[in-house]
């Protein structure tokens, strides 16, 4: 089985991104690093006890990468909520719970590793799985013994409720549920969208 992570809003500019979540939540969120080779850096804040907001741009500081940056950053403007990411939980493996969702029909692409350097000098590191996919289907991520960045990011927000469309959503609900995950699914173009108790009240944030 497994849990919610982080969400992830995607952008070009970072400090957009966080002016613009900030004006809709009411809290800042925090510089996280960049991610080395990757072309990005992100900004986090926390949605609860073990759940962030990943807010992820374009870093200028970095060379171009060799890639596309995840979550179709190159391609959207933004900010726009592409993705999500789940952790294990109980005696799963970032590997078992990446084959729940192979053997669903959908490769979750291979496991990596990764590492940034927070701004106060220490250097994190997770295992996660890597795929251009984005939306309803998670991308996997096991923490390891480094902290979960919700516990060390500013609070104040949480996460209410996950919710989104498929044009089948009897086959993508049936992937949550062997995931464990509690998503309201509806019939309707692909999108995902998270509702978030907040200092402002309760705010959306969608593709």
């Amino acid at each position: 089985m497994a849990a919610f992570d982080h969400f992830a809003l995607a952008c070009q500019n970072l400090e957009d991104g966080v002016d613009f979540v900030e004006a809709m939540t009411g809290v800042r969120a925090a510089p996280g690093g960049p991610h080395p080779g990757i072309g990005t850096h992100n900004a986090l804040l926390s949605l609860g006890n073990d759940v962030y907001l990943e807010i992820i741009a374009v870093d200028p500081n970095q060379d171009e990468p060799s890639g596309p940056r995840p979550f179709g950053i190159d391609d959207h403007r933004g900010p726009r909520l592409a993705a999500f990411a789940i952790h294990p939980t109980d005696d799963e493996s970032i590997d078992s719970v990446a084959e729940t969702i192979r053997n669903h029909g959908t490769d979750p692409g291979p496991v990596v590793a990764m590492s940034r350097v927070k701004p106060d000098g220490e250097e994190i590191s997770w295992r996660l799985t890597r795929s251009n996919r984005l939306g309803l289907v998670p991308f996997v991520i096991d923490w390891g013994d480094t902290p979960n960045p919700a516990t060390i990011t500013p609070p104040g927000c949480s996460l209410i409720e996950v919710r989104g469309t498929h044009p089948e959503p009897s086959h993508v609900n049936s992937l949550h549920q062997q995931l464990g995950l509690n998503v309201n699914v509806s019939e309707g173009p692909e999108s995902l969208e998270i509702i978030l108790e907040t200092p402002n009240g309760q705010v959306s944030l969608s593709e």
